[in-house]
């Protein structure tokens, strides 16, 4: 596709960002002014259905109709060109293609910043498909902005690139086809002091385009993402900063994300720098780097989370931090507070045992940097991997073991927990715990660890009398045995072992990739 004169001059930035030696990324974006007298939306007028909103000068701006897309250029919105408005993207049976960054809310580096619910909400339909022209192209909902992109399971929303929605042309595993979607908070972050947190004076820059988030507000909300498939999506502007599928930079707990679907992603799925953000029934298909990944103070929830790797490229299910290693480096602390501890139930985490590649080799969870977690009900799960490929090295949990690292020590302390799990990897953990005891025994639960109950340890996923998943497939199995067979006992009445069952799918009706009726390619293990 011919690329825009907009984004040659992006790439060739980029490309020069990318022989310079490190440090932030400053493009020097202006902004514009589109605030209006009159609110914004609506369907527009006569026969074109294209969203629309009035500036504050009295001039109409309207994507262009052609019968069956709508087309939105850089005057209707981009980064030089940020909504200030509230605005609607009404349903159409067709697409509508961005052709710049969809940038909602005005950004702020200094003074106090807008506070949650204050500035524009973008509203997007359910149904629709969004689509992006360029790799450089993403979504960012500034401090202040709100999204509100509530999909059904039948009419769910997509986000993705041009190749995929109106060529066709995306390979099932194609990524950095656009951008992702960046929302940036008013939530705690480590990267802050409390001094600055109480002065409002918390500004810390987001990965991408120049953009800052952060702030006092841990309960604050940025809208509502429900039944939402983000598709094809990541793109490295430079070395160590990369877009996302989703990246949630200090947001609140009022932020309502439910059914989220990552699929094809070129860095991580959904990335939490510190705040409170939940996220209830997940899916992370065929992405690059870590499927969940976390820093910098996050504490929030993620309740039923199916994690399937690509046969060929990924790497963490979970990757947790506290602080991370470029700031570790220069000395700060692994224990800043606010401490990173999330709570991850209900997680199936099915790896592949991939080659090694740029992002590394696909493995379970590692939690390091001085992060805590808890983890419940979940299912790590190596086995397809075993059959489908022979790499040596891949391994479902471990703790951080650099120079300095106070994870372990935190876990060995009852700070991180793990529970009514089951670990079912030919190769189940890495390194100590404390000097000379496997983690394997932490979480096994022994002595001194009996905070940690309920936990399956199983080495020969593939032993035929083993049951985890059904066969050949992601769901839990309606029975678990370990091998022998062992019966594990079945939890109490409203909970289950890992994320999806057969009997009550959450996925059908709305995900992509994962049944027969909606996917480019069967899953690996099928």
């Amino acid at each position: 596709m011919k690329l825009k004169p907009s984004y040659l001059l992006a790439a060739t930035v980029f490309a020069a960002l990318g022989g310079c030696g490190g440090g932030d990324v400053n493009l020097g974006v202006a902004t514009t002014d589109n605030s209006v007298t009159n609110g914004g939306g609506g369907t527009g007028g006569g026969a074109n259905p294209c969203a629309q909103y009035t500036t504050a000068g009295d001039v109409v701006r309207q994507g262009s109709w052609d019968g069956q897309n709508c087309t939105y250029g850089a005057d209707f919105v981009g980064v030089a060109n940020p909504l200030t408005v509230n605005l609607t993207i009404p349903s159409i049976t067709g697409v509508h293609i961005f052709e710049d960054s969809l940038f909602v809310g005005q950004d702020v580096s200094s003074g106090t910043p807008p506070a949650a619910g204050s500035g524009p909400t973008l509203t997007i339909a359910a149904g629709n498909t969004l689509a992006f022209s360029e790799s450089a192209d993403y979504v960012l909902i500034n401090r202040g902005a709100s999204i509100v992109a509530q999909g059904t399971a039948a009419k769910p929303i997509t986000f993705t690139g041009y190749e995929d929605a109106v060529l066709g042309t995306a390979g099932p595993e194609e990524v950095q086809l656009w951008g992702g979607i960046v929302i940036n908070g008013n939530g705690l972050t480590n990267n802050c002091t409390a001094d600055q947190r109480a002065a409002n004076a918390c500004h810390v820059q987001a990965e991408g385009q120049p953009s800052f988030y952060g702030g006092n507000d841990n309960a604050g909300s940025s809208g509502v993402l429900r039944y939402v498939v983000i598709k094809h999506a990541g793109f490295e502007v430079i070395d160590g900063n990369e877009l996302n599928g989703l990246t949630l930079n200090a947001v609140g707990s009022g932020t309502v994300i439910e059914n989220l679907e990552l699929y094809a992603t070129q860095d991580d799925g959904v990335e939490f720098f510190g705040g409170a953000a939940n996220i209830r029934n997940l899916v992370a298909l065929y992405v690059g780097d870590d499927s969940i990944d976390f820093t910098d103070g996050w504490s929030g929830t993620i309740d039923n989370a199916l994690v399937i790797h690509s046969r060929t490229s990924a790497n963490h299910c979970i990757e947790g931090d506290n602080v991370n290693s470029s700031r570790t480096s220069v000395g700060v602390s692994f224990d800043l507070e606010p401490r990173t501890k999330p709570t991850i139930r209900n997680l199936t985490c099915i790896t592949s045992r991939s080659a090694a590649t740029s992002k590394g080799q696909s493995r379970g969870a590692i939690i390091r940097q001085g992060a805590r977690v808890t983890i419940e009900d979940s299912i790590f799960f190596g086995g397809y991997g075993d059959l489908a490929n022979a790499t040596s090295g891949s391994r479902c949990f471990e703790f951080g073991s650099s120079t300095g690292e106070t994870s372990a020590t935190h876990a060995a302390a009852g700070d991180s927990t793990m529970k009514d799990t089951v670990v079912a990897c030919s190769a189940p953990t890495n390194g100590n715990i404390t000097t000379g005891v496997p983690t394997v025994e932490w979480v096994r639960g022994t002595a001194p660890y009996t905070f940690n109950t309920g936990n399956n340890v199983i080495t020969t996923p593939n032993d035929g009398t083993v049951r985890v998943l059904e066969a050949n497939s992601f769901y839990t199995a309606p029975a678990l045995t370990a091998a022998g067979p062992t019966t594990i006992p079945a939890l109490p009445s409203g909970r289950q072992f890992g994320a999806v069952t057969r009997a009550s799918d959450w996925t059908a009706g709305w995900t992509y990739g994962l049944h027969s009726t909606n996917r480019g390619q069967p899953l690996y293990f099928e």
